[in-house]
């Protein structure tokens, strides 16, 4: 009777779980034919009186930027030359800022340029989801503790570390093909990062395939020996 509780616990939220990634799939399908048949790719549900042929950048300004934040300390002189506060709270402002550049009629190169940035992150998570819907599934069907399991762990990790830092890497050199092929080049400081979580988070999933991996040998030794 435990084991038949147990079974199919496991079996519930294996389909919980491939309701889940069925459901992030339909979503990144979405994020990636959005802009492919956008304005700035086959220009399907383009408006003309729209702006979906229109691409946005934000980014840092440059020095040649000149920013006017106002007087950010409203304060007052007495005839003596003495500076107060008039009533209220000394407020600093200051970096981080950040200013947005819309190209309004993008060329061709840059709308290229900026599909595949769109799309690479949606597209990251449909190969993601798909792995882990599979295995979701086998719990369903059958036995999860399989080589083939095994083998979709590994490639989970490997998409997401490899892939996290490849999604971030074009969005970086993105920015920069699309701003300084622009008239806003001379404004914009884009200024490249890296993130290090899709590392971590690809670490201890490749460990968990790695302890699924000796679970699965010992498992098949042990129906051997029997």
């Amino acid at each position: 009777m435990s084991s038949l509780l147990t079974k199919g616990s496991s079996a519930s939220l294996g389909r919980t779980i491939e309701i889940f990634a069925s459901i992030v799939m339909a979503f990144a399908v979405l994020g990636i034919v959005a802009p492919l048949i956008g304005g700035n790719g086959l220009r399907i549900t383009d408006r003309p009186d729209g702006d979906d042929a229109m691409i946005e950048v934000v980014g840092s300004p440059s020095s040649a930027f000149d920013i006017d934040l106002g007087d950010p300390l409203p304060t007052t002189v007495d005839d003596d030359g003495n500076v107060s506060i008039r009533g209220q709270a000394v407020v600093e402002v200051g970096d981080p800022v950040t200013v947005a550049a819309s190209m309004l009629d993008p060329t061709a190169a840059q709308r290229v340029v900026w599909l595949l940035w769109q799309i690479s992150e949606p597209l990251l998570v449909l190969l993601i989801a798909w792995p882990i819907r599979q295995m979701a599934r086998s719990t369903n069907t059958g036995d999860p503790f399989t080589t083939e399991n095994v083998r979709r762990l590994w490639r989970i990790s490997v998409l997401v570390m490899a892939g996290g830092v490849a999604v971030e890497a074009i969005a970086n050199v993105a920015k920069m093909i699309i701003v300084q092929r622009s008239a806003a080049a001379d404004l914009f400081a884009i200024e490249a990062s890296l993130d290090l979580s899709p590392i971590f988070i690809g670490l201890v999933i490749a460990a968990l395939a790695s302890i699924w991996q000796q679970g699965v040998a010992m498992r098949e030794e042990l129906d051997a020996t029997i």
